[in-house]
C-alpha cells in the first residue's frame, strides 16, 4: 500500500509549497486521465508513449513488460488490434508527491468494460470486464509529470458471460 498522506493542512508550511503540491497532484491526476482517454481512443501509440520518460518501463501481469518510449509505443499499436474498444474508469486515486516535488508514487483502481477479439478465432469479439491495480512511479521533466514506471495487476480479464469466477483470465 503506498504511502498516503492523511494529516490534511499543512499550517506549518508556506502556502507557495502548500499550493505547489495540490497543483503536482492534480496534474497527475490529468496525466493518468489522459493516459485512460488515449487508451480509450484505439490505444492510441502517439498519444500514449510521450507521457513516459524515455527509459520508462508500462508493465503487467497479463500483457508483459516493456522498457523504453519506443516499445511502449510498438505495444500500445499491437493491442488496439486485440482490444477493440475500452473505457478505463480510473478510481480510488493515493498520490504522494515526494517532498522535494520532482518524483511522486500514485495507485489506482482500473474497471474497464471492453471489446476484445478472440485468440483463438479473431473474426470474434467477446465482450470483457478488466479490473486492476495500477501502481505508478512518476517523475517532473522539463516541468511536466511522467510515467517513469506504470505497473498494472490485473484481477480479471473476464468474458462478460463467464464472469471472473469461471474464467479469471480469458485464453
Amino acid at each position: 500500500m503506498p504511502t498516503v498522506d492523511l494529516s490534511g493542512a499543512k499550517t506549518g508550511e508556506p502556502l507557495e509549497q502548500r499550493l505547489v503540491r495540490l497543483e503536482d497532484i492534480e496534474a497527475i491526476r490529468n496525466l493518468k486521465a489522459l493516459y485512460a482517454y488515449y487508451c480509450d481512443h484505439g490505444y492510441d501509440p502517439d498519444g500514449v508513449a510521450p507521457l513516459f520518460t524515455k527509459d520508462g518501463i508500462w508493465e503487467s501481469n497479463v500483457f508483459g513488460t516493456y522498457h523504453g518510449a519506443d516499445r511502449i509505443h510498438r505495444f500500445m499499436a499491437g493491442i488496439s488490434k486485440v482490444v477493440v474498444w475500452a473505457l478505463h474508469y480510473m478510481t480510488n486515486p493515493m498520490i504522494d508527491v515526494a517532498p522535494d516535488g520532482r518524483s511522486a508514487t500514485a495507485s489506482w483502481l482500473l474497471f474497464g468494460p471492453a471489446t476484445m477479439r478472440r485468440a483463438d478465432d479473431p473474426n470474434v469479439l467477446d465482450a470483457v470486464i478488466q479490473t486492476g491495480h495500477y501502481e505508478d512511479a512518476l517523475v517532473k521533466e522539463d516541468g511536466r509529470w511522467k510515467f517513469r514506471h506504470l505497473k498494472v495487476h490485473l484481477y480479471c480479464v473476464s468474458n462478460l458471460d463467464q464472469g471472473w469466477v469461471r474464467q479469471q483470465f480469458r485464453s
